[in-house]
Protein backbone atom coordinates (compact mmCIF):
# COMPACT_ATOMS: atom_id res chain seq x y z
CA UNK A 1 0.00 0.00 0.00
CA UNK A 2 3.02 2.55 0.91
CA UNK A 3 4.34 1.69 -2.41
CA UNK A 4 1.51 2.55 -4.45
CA UNK A 5 0.64 5.63 -2.37
CA UNK A 6 4.00 6.86 -3.03
CA UNK A 7 3.44 6.63 -7.07
CA UNK A 8 0.62 8.44 -6.64
CA UNK A 9 1.95 11.05 -4.93
CA UNK A 10 4.69 10.97 -7.26
CA UNK A 11 2.34 11.07 -9.71
CA UNK A 12 -0.07 13.85 -8.92
CA UNK A 13 3.04 16.54 -8.10
CA UNK A 14 4.41 16.20 -11.55
CA UNK A 15 4.70 20.11 -12.48
CA UNK A 16 3.42 19.87 -15.89
CA UNK A 17 2.23 23.61 -16.08
CA UNK A 18 5.97 24.27 -15.26
CA UNK A 19 4.65 26.89 -12.14
CA UNK A 20 8.05 26.01 -10.23
CA UNK A 21 6.07 25.73 -6.51
CA UNK A 22 4.83 22.14 -6.15
CA UNK A 23 7.90 20.44 -5.33
CA UNK A 24 8.92 22.93 -2.53
CA UNK A 25 5.48 22.81 -0.96
CA UNK A 26 5.31 18.94 -1.24
CA UNK A 27 9.15 18.76 0.39
CA UNK A 28 7.73 20.96 2.81
CA UNK A 29 4.51 18.96 3.93
CA UNK A 30 6.29 15.72 3.44
CA UNK A 31 8.91 16.99 6.09
CA UNK A 32 6.08 16.47 8.51
CA UNK A 33 5.47 12.77 7.75
CA UNK A 34 6.84 9.61 7.16
CA UNK A 35 4.42 8.21 5.01
CA UNK A 36 3.25 9.65 1.53
CA UNK A 37 0.55 12.18 1.96
CA UNK A 38 -2.41 10.90 -0.34
CA UNK A 39 -2.19 7.71 2.82
CA UNK A 40 -2.18 10.02 5.00
CA UNK A 41 -5.23 11.76 3.92
CA UNK A 42 -7.14 8.85 3.28
CA UNK A 43 -6.28 6.80 6.09
CA UNK A 44 -7.95 10.05 8.14
CA UNK A 45 -10.74 9.95 5.95
CA UNK A 46 -11.42 6.11 6.21
CA UNK A 47 -11.21 6.37 10.57
CA UNK A 48 -13.28 9.50 10.17
CA UNK A 49 -16.39 8.66 7.64
CA UNK A 50 -16.45 4.73 8.04
CA UNK A 51 -19.66 5.37 11.13
CA UNK A 52 -20.66 8.61 9.71
CA UNK A 53 -23.90 9.86 7.64
CA UNK A 54 -22.00 12.93 6.53
CA UNK A 55 -18.92 14.70 4.90
CA UNK A 56 -18.75 18.62 3.99
CA UNK A 57 -16.62 19.90 1.12
CA UNK A 58 -15.75 23.13 0.97
CA UNK A 59 -14.76 24.44 -2.85
CA UNK A 60 -15.23 27.13 -4.85
CA UNK A 61 -12.73 29.93 -6.22
CA UNK A 62 -13.87 33.58 -7.27
CA UNK A 63 -11.65 34.75 -9.56
CA UNK A 64 -11.34 38.20 -11.76
CA UNK A 65 -13.92 39.07 -8.92
CA UNK A 66 -13.21 42.99 -10.16
CA UNK A 67 -15.50 41.95 -13.33
CA UNK A 68 -18.52 39.88 -12.04
CA UNK A 69 -19.08 37.52 -9.23
CA UNK A 70 -19.88 34.50 -10.99
CA UNK A 71 -16.53 34.06 -12.12
CA UNK A 72 -14.85 30.99 -10.67
CA UNK A 73 -12.12 28.71 -11.42
CA UNK A 74 -12.34 25.42 -13.04
CA UNK A 75 -9.94 23.96 -10.21
CA UNK A 76 -12.04 22.60 -6.95
CA UNK A 77 -15.42 22.23 -8.45
CA UNK A 78 -14.65 19.76 -10.99
CA UNK A 79 -12.20 17.42 -7.56
CA UNK A 80 -14.79 18.40 -4.88
CA UNK A 81 -17.31 16.47 -7.45
CA UNK A 82 -15.21 13.46 -7.98
CA UNK A 83 -14.82 13.79 -3.82
CA UNK A 84 -18.23 13.58 -3.24
CA UNK A 85 -18.96 10.42 -5.38
CA UNK A 86 -16.07 8.45 -4.24
CA UNK A 87 -17.29 9.16 -0.59
CA UNK A 88 -20.27 7.92 -1.87
CA UNK A 89 -19.66 5.28 -3.10
CA UNK A 90 -16.35 4.29 -0.28
CA UNK A 91 -18.49 4.96 2.74
CA UNK A 92 -22.28 5.76 1.89
CA UNK A 93 -21.96 9.47 3.78
CA UNK A 94 -24.04 12.24 1.83
CA UNK A 95 -21.81 15.20 0.62
CA UNK A 96 -22.67 18.26 1.71
CA UNK A 97 -21.16 21.04 -0.39
CA UNK A 98 -20.50 24.43 0.20
CA UNK A 99 -19.39 27.51 -1.66
CA UNK A 100 -20.03 31.08 -2.14
CA UNK A 101 -23.61 31.93 -3.05
CA UNK A 102 -23.60 32.93 -6.82
CA UNK A 103 -21.92 29.52 -7.46
CA UNK A 104 -24.25 27.37 -6.15
CA UNK A 105 -25.85 26.70 -9.34
CA UNK A 106 -22.70 25.95 -11.53
CA UNK A 107 -21.34 23.66 -8.88
CA UNK A 108 -24.66 21.88 -8.30
CA UNK A 109 -24.54 21.07 -12.17
CA UNK A 110 -21.20 19.78 -12.04
CA UNK A 111 -21.60 17.91 -8.75
CA UNK A 112 -24.46 16.44 -10.55
CA UNK A 113 -22.33 15.56 -13.57
CA UNK A 114 -19.97 13.14 -11.09
CA UNK A 115 -23.82 10.92 -10.75
CA UNK A 116 -24.93 12.21 -7.69
CA UNK A 117 -28.59 13.75 -7.65
CA UNK A 118 -28.23 17.32 -6.00
CA UNK A 119 -30.88 17.53 -3.35
CA UNK A 120 -32.57 20.66 -1.71
CA UNK A 121 -31.22 19.97 2.07
CA UNK A 122 -34.17 18.86 3.90
CA UNK A 123 -34.39 16.11 0.86
CA UNK A 124 -31.20 15.12 1.80
CA UNK A 125 -31.73 14.34 5.12
CA UNK A 126 -34.60 12.17 3.97
CA UNK A 127 -32.25 10.29 1.90
CA UNK A 128 -31.15 8.54 5.13
CA UNK A 129 -34.26 7.01 5.75
CA UNK A 130 -35.04 6.02 1.88
CA UNK A 131 -36.00 2.87 0.83
CA UNK A 132 -34.84 2.55 -2.38
CA UNK A 133 -31.49 3.08 -3.31
CA UNK A 134 -30.57 7.03 -3.79
CA UNK A 135 -27.03 9.19 -4.29
CA UNK A 136 -27.69 12.53 -3.11
CA UNK A 137 -25.80 15.23 -2.20
CA UNK A 138 -26.76 19.08 -1.63
CA UNK A 139 -24.68 22.36 -2.70
CA UNK A 140 -25.29 25.21 -0.06
CA UNK A 141 -24.05 29.13 0.02
CA UNK A 142 -21.79 29.50 2.49
CA UNK A 143 -21.46 33.32 4.10
CA UNK A 144 -18.65 35.62 3.51
CA UNK A 145 -18.54 37.12 6.69
CA UNK A 146 -16.79 35.59 9.56
CA UNK A 147 -19.39 36.18 11.77
CA UNK A 148 -21.79 34.42 9.76
CA UNK A 149 -19.82 31.71 8.79
CA UNK A 150 -18.92 31.16 12.45
CA UNK A 151 -22.84 31.15 13.48
CA UNK A 152 -23.63 28.78 9.91
CA UNK A 153 -20.70 26.39 10.52
CA UNK A 154 -22.23 25.14 14.22
CA UNK A 155 -25.57 24.95 12.73
CA UNK A 156 -24.69 23.35 9.90
CA UNK A 157 -22.51 20.66 12.52
CA UNK A 158 -25.76 20.18 15.03
CA UNK A 159 -27.87 19.27 11.79
CA UNK A 160 -25.41 17.07 10.07
CA UNK A 161 -22.93 15.92 12.59
CA UNK A 162 -20.20 15.54 9.11
CA UNK A 163 -17.83 13.14 9.74
CA UNK A 164 -15.05 15.23 8.17
CA UNK A 165 -14.42 18.21 6.68
CA UNK A 166 -12.40 18.90 2.85
CA UNK A 167 -11.51 22.07 1.20
CA UNK A 168 -9.88 21.88 -1.96
CA UNK A 169 -8.79 25.07 -4.12
CA UNK A 170 -10.70 27.15 -1.05
CA UNK A 171 -8.44 30.25 -0.07
CA UNK A 172 -7.50 30.73 3.39
CA UNK A 173 -7.42 33.31 6.09
CA UNK A 174 -3.63 34.77 7.05
CA UNK A 175 -3.27 35.56 10.72
CA UNK A 176 -5.22 39.34 10.12
CA UNK A 177 -8.10 37.73 8.58
CA UNK A 178 -7.58 38.38 4.84
CA UNK A 179 -7.50 36.11 2.06
CA UNK A 180 -4.50 36.67 -1.04
CA UNK A 181 -4.83 35.36 -4.48
CA UNK A 182 -1.09 33.98 -6.06
CA UNK A 183 -1.27 37.18 -7.85
CA UNK A 184 -1.83 39.04 -4.36
CA UNK A 185 -4.85 40.40 -5.12
CA UNK A 186 -6.83 41.09 -1.75
CA UNK A 187 -10.29 38.56 -1.85
CA UNK A 188 -11.22 38.81 1.74
CA UNK A 189 -14.77 40.65 0.08
CA UNK A 190 -15.75 37.92 -2.17
CA UNK A 191 -14.19 34.79 -1.05
CA UNK A 192 -16.32 32.31 1.58
CA UNK A 193 -14.70 31.88 5.38
CA UNK A 194 -14.89 28.19 4.98
CA UNK A 195 -11.82 28.18 7.41
CA UNK A 196 -14.44 29.17 10.24
CA UNK A 197 -15.53 25.19 8.93
CA UNK A 198 -11.95 24.12 9.67
CA UNK A 199 -11.93 25.41 12.95
CA UNK A 200 -15.21 24.52 14.33
CA UNK A 201 -14.86 21.08 13.16
CA UNK A 202 -11.03 20.30 15.23
CA UNK A 203 -12.64 22.20 18.14
CA UNK A 204 -14.95 18.91 17.84
CA UNK A 205 -12.32 16.50 17.03
CA UNK A 206 -13.74 15.51 13.70
CA UNK A 207 -11.06 15.04 10.84
CA UNK A 208 -10.04 17.85 8.69
CA UNK A 209 -8.45 17.78 4.98
CA UNK A 210 -6.98 20.40 3.08
CA UNK A 211 -6.04 20.16 -0.32
CA UNK A 212 -4.24 23.14 -2.30
CA UNK A 213 -1.40 23.25 -4.94
CA UNK A 214 -0.07 27.05 -5.08
CA UNK A 215 0.25 28.32 -1.13
CA UNK A 216 -2.57 30.12 -0.69
CA UNK A 217 -5.13 28.12 0.33
CA UNK A 218 -6.96 26.06 3.58
CA UNK A 219 -4.53 23.51 4.81
CA UNK A 220 -1.31 25.42 4.06
CA UNK A 221 -1.28 26.86 7.79
CA UNK A 222 0.37 23.10 8.18
CA UNK A 223 3.33 24.83 6.60
CA UNK A 224 2.73 28.33 6.89
CA UNK A 225 6.78 29.72 7.03
CA UNK A 226 7.26 27.53 3.43
CA UNK A 227 4.21 28.94 1.95
CA UNK A 228 4.69 32.30 2.53
CA UNK A 229 8.18 32.03 1.59
CA UNK A 230 6.89 30.82 -1.75
CA UNK A 231 4.54 33.20 -2.20
CA UNK A 232 6.22 35.84 -1.15
CA UNK A 233 8.74 34.93 -3.96
CA UNK A 234 6.06 34.87 -6.43
CA UNK A 235 4.23 37.78 -6.05
CA UNK A 236 7.00 40.13 -5.53
CA UNK A 237 5.86 41.88 -2.33
CA UNK A 238 4.54 41.22 1.11
CA UNK A 239 1.79 42.45 3.10
CA UNK A 240 1.07 42.26 6.78
CA UNK A 241 -0.10 39.00 8.18
CA UNK A 242 1.34 37.27 5.27
CA UNK A 243 -0.61 35.64 1.92
CA UNK A 244 -0.18 32.21 3.46
CA UNK A 245 -3.44 31.17 5.74
CA UNK A 246 -3.11 30.46 9.39
CA UNK A 247 -5.54 27.79 10.40
CA UNK A 248 -3.78 24.41 9.81
CA UNK A 249 -5.82 21.28 8.85
CA UNK A 250 -5.08 17.80 10.56
CA UNK A 251 -3.90 16.54 6.83
CA UNK A 252 -2.00 18.30 4.44
CA UNK A 253 -2.56 17.24 0.55
CA UNK A 254 -0.34 19.01 -2.25
CA UNK A 255 -0.79 18.61 -5.75
CA UNK A 256 0.65 20.54 -9.20
CA UNK A 257 -3.40 21.11 -9.54
CA UNK A 258 -5.92 21.09 -6.81
CA UNK A 259 -8.33 18.80 -8.44
CA UNK A 260 -5.85 15.87 -9.17
CA UNK A 261 -5.32 15.66 -5.25
CA UNK A 262 -8.89 14.90 -5.07
CA UNK A 263 -8.35 12.20 -7.45
CA UNK A 264 -4.99 10.62 -5.57
CA UNK A 265 -7.42 10.55 -2.51
CA UNK A 266 -10.05 8.59 -4.34
CA UNK A 267 -7.20 5.82 -5.63
CA UNK A 268 -5.84 5.75 -2.38
CA UNK A 269 -9.06 5.06 -1.52
CA UNK A 270 -9.87 2.62 -3.50
CA UNK A 271 -7.11 0.40 -2.82
CA UNK A 272 -7.36 0.69 0.85
CA UNK A 273 -10.79 -0.30 0.75
CA UNK A 274 -10.24 -3.54 -2.22
CA UNK A 275 -12.72 -1.15 -4.41
CA UNK A 276 -12.02 -0.58 -8.05
CA UNK A 277 -15.64 1.21 -8.21
CA UNK A 278 -14.70 3.69 -5.66
CA UNK A 279 -12.35 5.34 -8.02
CA UNK A 280 -13.57 7.54 -11.21
CA UNK A 281 -12.79 6.43 -14.88
CA UNK A 282 -12.14 8.71 -17.73
CA UNK A 283 -15.50 8.98 -19.06
CA UNK A 284 -17.12 10.29 -15.75
CA UNK A 285 -14.05 12.87 -15.70
CA UNK A 286 -14.56 13.73 -19.29
CA UNK A 287 -18.33 14.71 -18.45
CA UNK A 288 -17.24 15.96 -14.74
CA UNK A 289 -14.97 18.59 -16.93
CA UNK A 290 -17.06 18.88 -19.52
CA UNK A 291 -19.96 20.18 -17.10
CA UNK A 292 -17.39 22.45 -15.70
CA UNK A 293 -17.36 24.61 -18.87
CA UNK A 294 -21.16 24.00 -19.21
CA UNK A 295 -21.69 25.70 -15.88
CA UNK A 296 -19.63 28.85 -16.95
CA UNK A 297 -16.59 28.09 -14.73
CA UNK A 298 -13.28 29.38 -16.27
CA UNK A 299 -9.73 27.63 -16.50
CA UNK A 300 -7.85 30.29 -13.78
CA UNK A 301 -4.81 30.80 -16.06
CA UNK A 302 -6.35 30.69 -19.88
CA UNK A 303 -9.27 32.55 -18.71
CA UNK A 304 -11.24 31.13 -20.86
CA UNK A 305 -14.58 28.73 -20.41
CA UNK A 306 -13.14 25.54 -21.75
CA UNK A 307 -12.69 21.79 -20.29
CA UNK A 308 -8.67 22.90 -19.41
CA UNK A 309 -7.43 23.33 -15.92
CA UNK A 310 -4.81 25.54 -14.51
CA UNK A 311 -3.71 26.04 -18.54
CA UNK A 312 -3.77 22.10 -18.67
CA UNK A 313 -5.52 20.60 -21.16
CA UNK A 314 -8.53 18.51 -21.16
CA UNK A 315 -6.75 15.14 -22.40
CA UNK A 316 -3.66 15.51 -20.08
CA UNK A 317 -6.18 15.72 -17.05
CA UNK A 318 -8.12 12.44 -18.75
CA UNK A 319 -4.27 10.47 -19.17
CA UNK A 320 -3.89 11.20 -15.33
CA UNK A 321 -7.19 9.47 -14.70
CA UNK A 322 -6.19 6.75 -17.28
CA UNK A 323 -2.89 6.19 -15.59
CA UNK A 324 -4.05 6.48 -11.63
CA UNK A 325 -6.72 3.97 -12.97
CA UNK A 326 -3.95 1.51 -13.59
CA UNK A 327 -2.21 2.08 -10.30
CA UNK A 328 -5.37 1.09 -9.07
CA UNK A 329 -5.88 -1.93 -10.71
CA UNK A 330 -2.50 -3.25 -10.75
CA UNK A 331 -2.30 -2.59 -6.91
CA UNK A 332 -5.86 -4.99 -6.50
CA UNK A 333 -4.23 -7.36 -8.65
CA UNK A 334 -1.55 -7.61 -6.56
CA UNK A 335 -3.49 -7.87 -3.26
CA UNK A 336 -5.27 -10.96 -4.88
CA UNK A 337 -2.16 -13.01 -5.77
Amino acid sequence: MVSCAEAIDRLITVDVSGRGVIGKLYQAARALSSRPLVLTASEGLQRSLSNKKAVFIATGWPDRTAVDLTIAETDGPSGAAVLARTLDRAFGVVPVLLTEEQLVPALSEVVGSAGLKVLACESLLRTWESKGPIHGATVLPFPISVLEAQREAKRLFELYSPGAVIAIEKGGMNESGFIYSCRGEDMTNTTGKADQLVIEARGRGIFTLGIGDGGNEIGMGVIRKEAEEILVHGIGSSVPGGFAPSVPTDALLVAAVSNWGAYGVAACLAVLLHDRGVFHNEGVEQRVLESCSHAGFIDGVTGYVEGSVDGIPIDVHLALVRILESLVKQALGKSRS
